[in-house]
């Protein structure tokens, strides 16, 4: 509710009374339960409000193990097998002020290795 003389937000009584709380105001009697909206008055003291907690179903999903990367010719070398068509990606591994670690993956045999 509002004060009906200078607007300030006023929580209301039981009883329907309020007491503004702007102390230059100072106002205490009843609310003016009515408003106009869209050209309609509409009376207030009827309105209800309440808190409805929604249930939400969700799924976290780890793809981590999926990431391959960009595949890369002959720019690395799988150190176990020699082939040279590796994936590879960025990942923050450290601390913010340290570089990424580039994080490698053998195409034939899924050997993976990381570089920093």
């Amino acid at each position: 509710m509002f004060c009906p003389q200078c607007g300030t937000l006023s929580f209301p009584s039981p009883s329907g009374d309020i007491s503004c709380t702007n102390y230059k105001c100072g106002y205490k009697g009843p609310a003016d339960n009515t408003t106009t909206i869209g050209g309609k008055e509409i009376d207030l003291s009827k309105a209800t409000s309440t808190t409805k907690v929604e249930n939400r179903d969700f799924e976290i999903i780890k793809d981590s193990d999926k990431l391959q990367g960009v595949l890369t010719k002959n720019t690395y070398m799988c150190p176990k097998c020699d082939c040279v068509e590796v994936f590879s990606y960025l990942e923050q591994t450290r601390s913010s002020d340290e570089p990424e670690t580039r994080m490698l993956t053998c195409k034939d045999c899924g050997n993976g290795w990381r570089e920093y």
